[in-house]
């Protein structure tokens, strides 16, 4: 079988068709060759710009991924093993991430000669992941996270550096009442007009949760229980103002304090929830005298 030999420039046009890029860098971590010119490089425009001698320091826009790229390219070298990570580039209005799959090449003694790479725009699958990662964590009703997440922040989130913090359980008052007369249309925007009270009254770095139904539950980091009740007059206060079908909304509020992480906030918020329900209570006590 005869072989067919192929000339450098012609293997170079065949690789141009790889939707890839791939390319070529030396010991030194300068480029030999790359198949695609990608749009975030300086001079690249210039259709006689080369690569050729370039190391990612003098070529990239992006100056944090280009450091990175050479220290990942020096460890290939040194240690002699490929790697594969992905980076972010925001540029000129635009996200995008990329996928990088380096390794080292060999001559036939077995010493590194140079790192060969593919580029591969990994973007619409990281926003999918992004995406879905979102759905799976937020109430899509009003955009809080949900009950399932609540799980997860407890275990990845708390650190000694949150502490003192209070916790607020939260509850819609006469969302069933609402729902009954004027349908479950009119109920969600009672449950979104309470978000948007909390949105407002509470600090920005507040975590919040819906629990499901009309109840919510807010984390307030740093935050001592004498402060929290000032917040929590402040949306009493503030719940007037905002009307639905013509009268002000109602919320039911409980909250407690938790002073270091030796405490429970799991037992702070059924703790917050007690006082929460009793006030709920106490408020229909008073409607039936």
């Amino acid at each position: 079988m005869e072989l067919i030999k192929v000339d450098y420039d012609l293997f170079k046009k065949i690789l141009k068709e790889i939707p890839s890029n791939i390319f070529f860098k030396d010991t030194e971590c300068r480029y030999i060759f790359s198949t695609h010119y990608w749009r975030h490089l300086q001079g690249a425009e210039d259709p006689s710009w080369d690569i050729a001698g370039k190391t990612d320091l003098e070529i990239r826009k992006d100056t944090e991924n280009a450091k990175l790229a050479m220290e990942q390219d020096r460890e290939i070298i040194r240690t002699g093993k490929g790697t594969k990570y992905v980076i972010q580039i925001n540029q000129d209005g635009r996200t995008e991430y990329l996928e990088l799959i380096k390794n080292p090449v060999r001559d036939d003694n077995g010493k590194i000669i140079g790192i060969v790479g593919l580029i591969n725009d990994v973007t619409e699958k990281i926003l999918l992941e992004k995406k879905l990662e979102t759905y799976a964590r937020t109430d899509m009703l009003t955009g809080l996270y949900n009950r399932r997440y609540l799980d997860y922040w407890l275990q990845h989130s708390v650190t000694p550096d949150i502490f003192p913090l209070s916790v607020i359980s939260a509850d819609c008052d006469g969302l069933k009442i609402v729902n009954d007369s004027f349908g479950h249309v009119i109920g969600d925007e009672l449950i979104r007009l309470t978000v948007s009270l909390f949105r407002v009254a509470l600090p920005e770095q507040s975590v919040m949760f819906r629990m499901g139904g009309d109840e919510f539950f807010i984390i307030l980091p740093n935050t001592t229980q004498d402060v929290c009740k000032k917040y929590i007059d402040n949306m009493n206060e503030m719940s007037r103002a905002l009307l639905l079908k013509g009268r002000p909304i109602c919320v039911s509020f409980g909250s407690c304090e938790v002073k270091s992480p030796s405490q429970s906030i799991m037992e702070a918020m059924e703790v917050a929830d007690k006082q929460m329900y009793k006030e709920k209570s106490s408020k229909y006590a008073a409607k039936d005298e």
